[in-house]
């Protein structure tokens, strides 16, 4: 008679994943309303009256709280001033879609993704071709960069201490055109604009002030761009300060900024906003 004997695990695995795996353990939201001021030219004036935009960030899966699977969605939709008279008149919208792996170490966050992002132009006549691209992002992150965990940081005492003010974010993107030959380069990327190749950018926010329930806050937002086919480089600068009050449920913050660009197809070069912000 032959017996066959199966291993025994000393790990059970349900018990692992039960304590070590969890699905949907971060939500953060963040929208806000601006306005824009000191427009260069009447192009400007017609496209730049006001903006809203509101994005989510979502941990669908955290693995051992370290490990993160994320996605974040963007939707944007401008206003500008109607040739025909009309107040808010709709120019543009735009969406984004952002799977990311992510990886938290103690003092600082590397995660890997896809940047899917569309620009739809509002009637315009003749119609305008709709801009798209699907940019693979490499970024490293300080801990608390995202907004709720960022208001979150700047309202405890335990951080208010040195460069725990400073909070910062670094990407390195790739614009893909046809996904290493196995993709038809018009699904991949819009063929006619913006002509992206790679680019680098940065964001950093510095807690100067701190009351009871807020803080003043420094921010800045760089980016480096270089195109395809020798077409040069594109730039983008915005400059601002933030004040933020920890008001329940939401935290609301009031901001402006100053942005100078160049070379990029959607410039905002020289214009001024200032909104406000809630996060929750």
């Amino acid at each position: 008679m032959v017996f066959f004997y199966l291993p025994v695990f000393s790990v059970d695995l349900t018990d692992w994943f039960t304590g070590n795996v969890s699905v949907m353990s971060e939500a953060d939201f963040e929208g806000d309303f601006l306005l824009f001021a000191f427009h260069k030219n009447d192009l400007f004036r017609e496209k730049y009256f006001c903006e809203t935009n509101m994005n989510l960030d979502l941990a669908l899966m955290e693995i051992n709280k370290s490990f993160f699977w994320m996605f974040r969605s963007e939707i944007r939709a401008g206003m500008g001033n109607s040739p025909y008279g009309m107040l808010l008149h709709p120019y543009d919208v735009s969406f984004a879609i952002i799977p990311t792996f992510e990886y938290r170490f103690p003092r600082i966050h590397v995660s890997l993704g896809l940047d899917h992002r569309c620009f739809h132009v509002i009637d315009r006549s003749p119609p305008l071709p709709v801009i798209y691209w699907n940019k693979l992002i490499l970024c490293l992150n300080s801990p608390h960069r995202r907004e709720h965990p960022f208001t979150n940081r700047y309202i405890g005492d335990e951080y208010w201490k040195g460069m725990n003010r400073l909070v910062w974010g670094f990407c390195w993107g790739y614009y893909m055109k046809d996904f290493f030959g196995l993709i038809e380069p018009g699904k991949m990327m819009s063929p006619a604009r913006p002509y992206y190749l790679h680019d680098f950018s940065f964001k950093a926010k510095y807690g100067l002030i701190r009351w009871k329930h807020g803080a003043f806050i420094l921010t800045g937002e760089s980016v480096l761009g270089f195109k395809y086919n020798g077409r040069g480089t594109y730039w983008g600068q915005r400059t601002g300060a933030e004040a933020l009050f920890g008001l329940r449920p939401f935290d609301t913050s009031i901001f402006v900024n100053y942005i100078l660009d160049g070379g990029r197809f959607d410039s905002k070069d020289r214009l001024f906003e200032y909104g406000i912000r809630v996060v929750k």
